[in-house]
């Protein structure tokens, strides 16, 4: 098509006004479509936001599902009303949730039916958790129901959300379709109307001006989203090696190295709490020797602003002026200091220092992914705590601090087994505090107690890092000691004895001195087998009762050595 010069004065006029109706047409045109073609883009959304929001619903639901079942073994294994007030606020937390979903699938008939099934089994796991302190059964049955309700819902939510996405996806590319084609008949149309009123330079010019405002931006939400990722991968990474520490070093190094990784071209240190609540201890630090080397090892809480502020906060020229008093020498420009909190509780913070402007976007813009990363610190802290915690309940006893029975009998299974592969020696003693039921009688139940701690004490003082001091039962005690002779065993028991026999018990039980029967039997002199061994050791620690008492025994035939008596009377206990 050419397009000639206009032949009456007044047709420039006529291009002008024909352009303006055009493009009045072309706008209203372009509105009405616009509409329809968002209207359906909104539509096909809010469908699939809605099946993603009951599918989160669901998710949360299993969530308070798995807390209850968690919150259940630990109220089973500690016997802690703190789990069981847990369990029962996330089955309170499960049944609002049931509550929602009823809301958001009121327009699906095919899971009003599981969300009444879901509904009936949240009452009924209530109703057992009412009964978990007396019966302490867990209820499995129930949970077990309940997640099979929230899967099948999710399965059908799942079928639903992919049918609606692709459904989506249809209208996007119909729209986009639409789009473009409109759009290129209509600048067909402009462009014929304005080619006498507008430059073909100038045109050019507005549309590169444009591409390359299209273009930086689109690098921009490009790298960010490249950042975005990277910074997911780390915390992921990190939650992954926090998982796996075994000890809080570990995970202290581990932590360390992550904040390393997500906030390269920074130095800084993590700094924990110790247990008086007063001092501060740098445990692990990042970037340059000069940086780090700020902190000193240990000094006080209240140094920290951050830590007195209870919030992240910048130390930088314009912002904040007030410096923390942490420093080793000179405090740097900018850095910032952000409390670390695991269960309600501040346990330390992360010092960061920025040397670079550089450094100072950074931090700001992944101030939340270092929050996450403390976060989950944090709770490893926390859990390795708790677990630390219970495993030294289960093989410790309570009152003495010693080992246990049941892991006396664990510990010397396994210190047999290397005696026989090692071709050593081993001895058991068996120890019971002389005439303990009179002195508890005669002085109580505390006297006694603080007796029991006290012969627990000695033993821990007497004997060597590899020897396991155990409390069997009552006022009889146990200890194994590997690889010894049986002369430098009955050394060992008479140090003990005598060690316990001179114990000072203060003017109030003057008359009612402490003193220790020994039995000793030897590994493999006296027997081979651990059950068998104790009961050796208990036959020689009978004959040391009926001897006199205050005194060591060896099984026969290891060494037929008695020590002689300090008291030849014998009492019964």
């Amino acid at each position: 098509m050419t397009i000639g010069k206009p032949t009456r004065p007044g047709s420039p006029i006529a291009l002008i006004i024909a352009a303006a109706v055009a493009s009045l047409l072309f706008t209203a045109g372009a509105g009405v479509f616009l509409y329809r073609t968002t209207q359906s883009l909104i539509t096909s959304s809010s469908w699939v936001q809605h099946t993603q929001d009951v599918l989160n619903a669901l998710q949360s639901a299993n969530i308070q599902i798995e807390r209850v079942g968690n919150a259940s073994r630990l109220f089973t294994l500690t016997k802690d009303d703190d789990q069981l007030n847990a369990a029962r606020s996330n089955a309170n937390a499960l049944s609002t949730a049931v509550v929602r979903l009823r809301s958001l699938v009121v327009d699906n008939k095919d899971q009003t039916a599981n969300v009444e099934a879901l509904e009936q089994c949240s009452i009924e796991l209530t109703h057992q958790l009412d009964k978990l302190k007396t019966d302490l059964i867990i209820p499995r049955e129930q949970m077990l129901s309940c997640r099979q309700t929230v899967n099948i819902m999710s399965d059908q939510e799942r079928r639903l959300l992919k049918t609606r996405n692709e459904l989506s996806e249809k209208n996007s590319y119909l729209s986009v379709t639409e789009e473009v084609a409109f759009v290129g008949l209509s600048l067909v149309g402009l462009i014929i109307l304005f080619t006498f009123l507008l430059r073909d330079a100038f045109d050019r010019r507005k549309v590169t001006s444009q591409t390359e405002a299209v273009n930086l931006e689109l690098a921009q939400s490009v790298k960010s989203l490249e950042d975005r990722a990277h910074e997911t991968r780390i915390l992921t990474n990190a939650r992954n090696e926090l998982q796996l520490c075994v000890d809080v070093d570990q995970l202290y190094r581990a932590a360390v190295a992550s904040l390393g990784h997500l906030i390269p071209g920074t130095a800084g240190s993590l700094c924990m709490i110790n247990n008086s609540r007063h001092l501060v201890e740098s445990v692990g630090s990042w970037g340059t020797e000069v940086a780090t080397a700020r902190l000193p090892e240990v000094f006080a809480t209240q140094t920290c602003c951050g830590l007195r502020a209870g919030s992240p906060r910048w130390r930088r020229p314009g912002l904040s002026e007030i410096h923390c008093d942490h420093f080793s020498g000179a405090a740097p420009e900018v850095y910032l200091c952000i409390p670390m909190v695991a269960q309600g509780e501040t346990i330390g913070f992360l010092y960061t220092e920025a040397p670079t402007p550089a450094a100072v976007v950074l931090i700001e813009q992944r101030l939340e992914g270092i929050r996450q990363l403390l976060q989950l610190t944090g709770m490893a802290i926390a859990s390795l705590q708790l677990r630390t915690k219970l495993e030294n309940q289960s093989i410790r006893d309570a009152l003495t601090g010693l080992f246990n029975r049941h892991f006396m009998q664990i510990a010397l299974e396994r210190e047999l087994a290397l005696a026989q592969r090692r071709q050593n020696q081993l001895a058991v003693m068996m120890l019971d505090v002389d005439h303990f039921k009179r002195f508890n009688d005669r002085f109580g139940h505390p006297a006694g107690d603080a007796v029991l701690k006290a012969v627990a004490a000695v033993f821990q003082a007497s004997i060597r890092a590899e020897d396991i001091a155990c409390r069997y039962g009552g006022e009889e005690f146990s200890i194994i000691l590997p690889d010894v002779t049986p002369l430098g065993a009955l050394e060992r028991a008479e140090t003990i004895r005598a060690a316990i026999a001179n114990l000072n018990w203060g003017p109030d039980t003057s008359s009612g001195d402490i003193t220790i029967s020994i039995g000793v039997a030897m590994y493999p002199a006296d027997g081979t087998d651990g059950e068998y061994l104790l009961r050796v050791a208990d036959q020689a620690l009978y004959r040391a009762k009926h001897a006199g008492r205050n005194q060591v025994i060896m099984a026969e035939p290891a060494l037929n050595t008695v020590t002689k008596p300090l008291h030849q009377e014998v009492s019964a206990d």
